[in-house]
């Protein structure tokens, strides 16, 4: 969506920027019937808006600070597709179709439930990374689960030998991204730690770049299933990223 008033007054394109999702109740109309009225107020007991509910999205627009609207019967509930997805990867045959799947119920969990204000993957990947919460529930689960930590460790290895560089944007020209080794918002090309690599078992936001490097190059055609080293990093990304996974559907 795009400011309209911008658009009109200085002919340019911004984009707006979601800062509210939430579900309201309608307002009771001064001419209602008792029976509309007794329905109100059973929905407003129960706290189920029922035919009352009005479904709010808002957006700002960065420029001019206006407030843009959306309303709806219902926020769109994307839940079920994000638990569909992940047990749908639980029953593939292959690495390659399961880290597929378990992505798209990942990406579907942080843009649509974590972090839905969000409005690219990098930014809900760097949300993430900045999540204190479940960088500790997560750390946690592999300091006490041997064979998760065995994964990552293969992982550390593997890594340590041949740096993951990012093929999605030049199958000629493969380069490390600027967001390893990165928390915050913006790509900072100036840091000069290695790149590309995981560095201990506790570097949550090298491994959730991890997760996003191996998706960009398997997605843009950058990983071979006859290639050994993009067979292991497919598998352990799926077998890394699942654990996580299974820990969030629980909280749905």
């Amino acid at each position: 969506m795009i400011c309209n008033d911008c658009a009109r007054d200085t002919n340019k394109f911004v984009k707006l920027r979601k800062i509210d999702r939430r579900n309201e109740m309608a307002d009771l109309n001064e001419g209602a019937t008792d029976g509309q009225v007794a329905d109100f107020l059973a929905a407003e007991l129960s706290g189920d808006n029922g035919a009352w509910n009005l479904a709010i999205v808002e957006y700002e627009c960065p420029a001019c600070k206006r407030v843009y609207q959306t309303i709806d019967d219902q926020l769109k509930d994307y839940r079920d597709l994000i638990f569909n997805w992940h047990i749908k990867a639980t029953r593939e045959e292959d690495f390659f179709s399961m880290y597929v799947f378990e992505y798209l119920a990942f990406i579907a969990y942080l843009k649509n439930v974590l972090f839905w204000e969000q409005s690219s993957d990098r930014m809900a990947i760097q949300r993430l990374k900045q999540s204190g919460d479940r960088a500790g529930n997560y750390l946690e689960i592999v300091k006490g689960d041997r064979l998760l930590a065995d994964l990552w460790k293969a992982v550390i290895q593997e890594l340590s030998q041949c740096p993951l560089y990012n093929t999605s944007r030049d199958f000629d020209n493969p380069e490390i991204d600027d967001w390893w080794n990165n928390l915050g918002d913006k790509c900072d090309r100036n840091q000069k730690s290695q790149k590309g690599i995981v560095r201990s078992l506790d570097d949550w936001g090298n491994m959730v770049e991890f997760w996003y490097a191996v998706r960009n190059n398997l997605f843009h055609g950058g990983k071979d299933p006859s290639i050994e080293r993009d067979r292991f990093l497919v598998e352990y990304a799926y077998r890394t990223m699942t654990v996580f996974m299974e820990n969030e559907v629980k909280k749905l």
